[in-house]
């Protein structure tokens, strides 16, 4: 059985603290649960002792009836171990405890990639002028959550143009970067870096600069009216199957928005896994040393979103790399 006490520390160690609340709520309600159960249990056995007179064993707790009956129907589902043993639930099957932790944490993963793109979605209607009320509305949200993430007012507006060759150009950019830290690497946290450069140059390449990275496919920029058509004809071109080997992995959703709707979402996302703490003082000098590269790395991808978004331009040091 798991530690509630190691379970907790878990929990409180959370950063987030939207996951913070999630998993504070979640796990109260776990701990509560046996104990609820053997109070229901209890009053069952009790009313049974008095014949089924539910006044009498409400005489015997102290309550009264109605305190009794409206608990009934706060809860009916347990209200008694028979009517919780009557209730029937769809549930999916795992063959495995760690399988359904791991399926846990993917829908959490998923769940929170939502609410980044929700963030700066709500940002950018704000930063566009809309009034919060109207927002609330429109989307369902509520108000706390427009203050949450809108605590000192001050919204980060992009620079950047959809499709520009400055996305183009940041792209190839960070691809470089990580070919760099990837050739130099001699340790193993030296190449957790440079993995974590190298999956984002990956993503980047295909959420916010399809044509970046691809190899010569025939088509040419000059060839349509439109930038916006050119970028439609190399997502939606047949890929050979060594590209479908490749990488099969589906486009992020936010990438459906434009490109900078995707790396606004990216940056919030790198930077919440920057500022992620330790994960325990059991770990290893080695693992420590790991954790704190990779932390390096997203905060340093991060940094270059954010200058690229804000000015308009790649940030200098990566220019340096890739040239």
């Amino acid at each position: 059985m798991q530690n509630p006490l190691d379970h907790a520390a878990r929990v409180l160690a959370e950063t987030d603290p939207v996951r913070r609340f999630h998993a504070a709520e979640a796990a109260a309600e776990a701990a509560a649960a046996p104990y609820k159960q053997a109070a229901e249990e209890a009053l069952a056995e009790l009313i049974a002792q008095h014949g089924g007179n539910r006044a009498a064993a409400a005489r015997e707790l102290g309550k009264t009836r109605q305190a009794l009956y409206m608990r009934k129907k706060r809860d009916p589902a347990k209200s008694s171990s028979v009517a919780a043993a009557e209730q029937v639930q769809p549930a999916r099957r795992f063959d495995s405890l760690e399988e359904a932790e791991d399926a846990l944490r993917d829908w959490a993963g998923d769940q929170q990639e939502v609410t980044d793109r929700l963030d700066v979605l709500l940002l950018g209607a704000l930063a566009a002028g809309a009034d919060p009320v109207d927002i609330s509305e429109n989307s369902g949200v509520g108000l706390d959550t427009l203050r949450r993430i809108r605590p000192a007012g001050n919204i980060a507006v992009s620079r950047l143009n959809e499709y520009g060759p400055e996305i183009d150009d940041f792209a190839r950019a960070v691809h470089a970067r990580a070919a760099t830290l990837r050739a130099a690497a001699t340790s193993t946290a030296e190449h957790a870096a440079a993995d974590i450069w190298r999956h984002a140059a990956r993503e980047i390449a295909r959420n916010a600069a399809p044509a970046a990275l691809m190899p010569d496919h025939g088509l040419r920029k000059e060839d349509f009216a439109t930038v916006e058509d050119f970028v439609e004809a190399v997502v939606t071109r047949k890929p050979s199957e060594e590209e479908e080997a490749e990488d099969a992995k589906p486009l992020s959703p936010s990438a459906s928005a434009g490109p900078d709707a995707y790396l606004a979402a990216t940056y919030v996302a790198f930077r919440r896994e920057a500022a992620r703490g330790r994960l325990g003082s059991e770990r290893t000098p080695q693992e420590a040393a790991v954790g704190e590269a990779v932390q390096a790395a997203f905060g340093e991808l991060a940094d270059a979103i954010l200058h690229l978004r804000t000015t308009g331009q790649v940030p200098p040091a990566l220019l340096t790399e890739a040239s």
